[in-house]
């Protein structure tokens, strides 16, 4: 079956975006000194140890910044994946202690993405189960049917507030393709 002109477009973005994806940042050529030792020299004026407070609040380990080596797996399984083609790897693109910064900030938000989507799920299915319960109760009464339908109704609202999306805004913090 031929592919619409909007499918076409969509499958053409995504190729550039995967080849994007694959190629080293426009800024590494410029970045003179390392960021590990930027970092160590700035302490990334507050707003690093502002970060690490929120991962620690969390109680997420916080990434040591002490060497200029690149992005790589706590216990090496993501390496795994792509043994056989490293050059399409999760981390390729990345390079030092920016690249593994870079990917640090990419691997957190689409964590941040997935435990959000777990946690709209769970909510979703508990408010949808109470509104089931509710609508097989025994409403004779016209106070507990009344009451019964405000539940509803609130209910409602709370999956309508759970079907919306989130936007967040963050500083650009990958420059490719120039």
């Amino acid at each position: 079956m031929a592919l619409t002109a909007l499918q076409r477009k969509q499958r053409q973005i995504e190729r550039q975006r995967e080849q994007e994806r694959l190629q080293p940042d426009s800024t590494y050529p410029f970045l003179q000194e390392p960021f590990f030792e930027w970092l160590k020299r700035t302490e990334g004026y507050g707003d690093w140890d502002s970060g690490t407070f929120h991962l620690d609040a969390s109680r997420i380990t916080i990434p040591g910044f002490d060497d200029d080596s690149g992005p790589c797996s706590a216990d090496g399984e993501v390496e795994l994946v792509w043994k056989d083609s490293p050059e399409e790897s999760h981390y390729a693109g990345f390079e030092g202690s920016i690249g593994r910064a870079e990917c640090l900030v990419d691997d957190l938000l689409a964590a941040a993405s997935s435990f959000a989507l777990v946690i709209n799920s769970y909510k979703r299915e508990k408010l949808k189960a109470r509104i089931a319960e509710i609508e097989q109760a025994d409403l004779s009464d016209l106070a507990v049917k009344k009451g019964a339908l405000a539940d509803i109704v609130r209910l409602q609202k709370m999956l309508d507030q759970l079907d919306k999306q989130v936007r967040r805004t963050f500083p650009q913090w990958k420059v490719k393709g120039i």
